[in-house]
């Protein structure tokens, strides 16, 4: 199951709490997985690149650039509709044209299916660097303007026209899904908006309840061996030997200044963070998107915590962290 997450992000000051080794958890990088253009695109098999409108608003602005998009026709049936699977922030892969539920109705009602990676990402750049002057062409506008022009061209080159168009997204591609139904009707007749958020909320709490539900469902002890963790945890943060503890039991980089109430508040982001990544992506076998540590799935997080003979609550609280620092 894919789970709500926050579209908007608030912007906060720099925290000096992190963790040793080359990342944390599963989750994308908030922003997406955004990277300097490749030397050259490699388009994979299946994939190929359309010519596209760098700003789709400024009509005197005539510069293109090629935009990666894939397409497979081996469960097509004269007449069937076209499913369009929208990229997200993250590099598209041919392996989600051969797997997935959307490949599943594909089969049943006979679709052509077409996904289009998003500007700025994988080997879709349409400028030469990212800096802060081309990010203006990163955003949910000209994205949905990208999937007109791709769907309006497709439309003729593939003479598919008069059948039936459906997109389809999760997370912010489900919001661009939502959205391209809305803003352009003539082009697409329905969308398929898996998990979107399309209401932004700050103090997005109500994850947690599905967090909690998730871990409830895995075993009945987990959440209360996580909540008796956390209670430890609160009180090491009372004093500086517990600090000292806390910085090295969960290898911070910097010696943890419990007197910070921001440095604290993102220990506990980050920490409970975990757990909401692997409920998120539980069983996803995403580990063809290079995804770290796709192995570890609600049951191995509760095995840990209800392990009691391991050692207090906070030591096994320490080893189920452990497990996605790489």
């Amino acid at each position: 199951m894919i789970t709500p997450t926050l579209l908007a992000s608030t912007k906060t000051p720099e925290l000096n709490v992190k963790m040793q080794g080359h990342r944390v958890g599963i989750r994308r990088a908030r922003g997406g997985c955004l990277l300097s253009p490749a030397a050259r695109p490699k388009w994979g098999e299946g994939g190929g690149g359309f010519t596209q409108n760098l700003d789709h608003f400024n009509p005197t602005d005539t510069r293109t650039w090629n935009q990666r998009y894939f397409r497979n026709d081996k469960f097509y049936k004269e007449g069937g509709p076209v499913f369009l699977m929208i990229g997200g922030e993250g590099p598209a892969s041919a392996k989600w044209m051969v797997t997935g539920s959307w490949v599943e109705y594909a089969k049943k009602l006979g679709a052509y299916l077409l996904m289009l990676e998003h500007r700025f990402y994988g080997d879709s750049h349409p400028t030469e660097d990212v800096s802060s002057k081309n990010l203006s062409y990163l955003n949910s506008q000209q994205a949905l303007a990208d999937l007109a022009e791709f769907t309006s061209s497709m439309k003729n080159s593939l003479g598919l026209g008069d059948n039936k168009w459906i997109a389809f997204g999760g997370s912010y591609p489900g919001s661009l899904a939502a959205w391209y139904r809305l803003k352009y009707p003539h082009l697409v007749h329905g969308a398929v908006a898996t998990s979107a958020p399309i209401v932004a909320q700050v103090n997005f709490k109500e994850y947690l309840e599905v967090v909690e539900k998730s871990l409830s469902l895995a075993s009945p002890t987990c959440n209360a061996q996580v909540k008796e963790a956390t209670r430890q945890l609160h009180l090491l943060l009372q004093h500086r030997v517990g600090w000292q503890s806390i910085t090295k039991r969960f290898r911070l980089c910097t010696p943890l200044n419990g007197s910070n109430k921001q440095d604290v508040a993102n220990l506990y982001s980050i920490l409970t963070g975990n757990f909401e990544d692997v409920v998120q992506y539980n069983r996803d076998n995403r580990d063809f998107e290079g995804v770290k540590g796709t192995n570890i799935t609600i049951d191995t997080l509760c095995a840990i915590m209800d392990d009691e003979k391991s050692g207090p609550a906070i030591v096994r609280y320490t080893k189920s962290i452990g497990l996605k620092v790489s």
